[in-house]
């Protein structure tokens, strides 16, 4: 099955995939990274230039522009000459990665209930529902593309612009290292039915410890479900000690 193949029907299905007529060197992006976020792409697989210019009928210049891209979230290196490679994961990298993303987000999450508006928390309650609709449809990607675009409003909500490229990076990673190590097979049933509703209800009740809670408690069950091996070297021993309130 060739890249083009592969990436048109996902593409097509994944509600965040952009409006008709985007950029190409956007929709061989979000190809390949569905690729690379479900194992279909692997480190041992080989990327060139020329043959993905072939796939998508474009440019090297486009398809330049998309490694760049994935370049920038981690998910390839690129060694000049010696090629475009897929970054391996690790259960080491992946329990830094953990401990960076609950420091972010909870550290945010007050910032984010103080400011949060009538307007932020419907977005949050579409993107709750969104979720759980492409999860009855097992549809994987889309769940993380969703899954991310739930988080990151949390956190631009909370206005800490400067640490916003960091979280990004680190949640692309964390869905790929699961989600690629799964190969799309997740244990839906033994998930929490609503992960996010009672997230965007503590901010609506502008409970701030409740919030920050609940957020931690979705992260560590999500992680002790998916990638058990990992939970139990973040969270062994309190690892994972709450931080102090961030005053907006």
């Amino acid at each position: 099955m060739t890249f083009t193949e592969v990436g048109a029907a996902e593409v097509g299905t994944n509600p965040f995939s952009g409006p008709k007529g985007a950029r190409k060197s956007s929709v061989v992006y979000r190809s390949l990274k569905r690729q690379i976020l479900l194992g279909i792409l692997t480190p041992d697989s080989p990327i060139t230039e020329q043959s993905l210019a072939a796939e998508f009928d474009c440019s090297q210049g486009t398809v330049r522009e998309a490694l760049l891209s994935l370049q920038e979230n981690g998910l390839v290196d690129r060694r000049g000459y010696q090629g475009t490679y897929v970054t391996r994961t690790t259960d080491e990298e992946a329990a830094v990665l953990v401990r960076i993303r609950f420091n972010l987000e909870c550290a945010g999450m007050e910032r984010a209930v103080a400011r949060a508006t009538n307007c932020d928390c419907e977005r949050l309650r579409e993107l709750a529902t969104l979720y759980l609709t492409c999860r009855a449809e097992r549809d994987v990607f889309a769940c993380t593309e969703v899954d991310r675009a739930f988080h990151m409003s949390i956190f631009q909500i909370a206005d800490m612009p400067m640490l916003e490229p960091i979280l990004q990076r680190t949640l692309i990673q964390l869905h790929r290292f699961v989600v690629s190590r799964h190969q799309g097979d997740i244990l839906w049933d033994e998930l929490k039915s609503d992960p996010h509703s009672e997230i965007v209800d503590a901010m609506v009740q502008r409970q701030a410890d409740c919030a920050q809670r609940v957020l931690s408690d979705h992260i560590g069950l999500s992680l002790e479900k998916l990638a058990p091996e990992v939970h139990k070297t973040v969270f062994a021993d309190d690892a994972m000690p709450h931080l102090p309130a961030i005053s907006a």
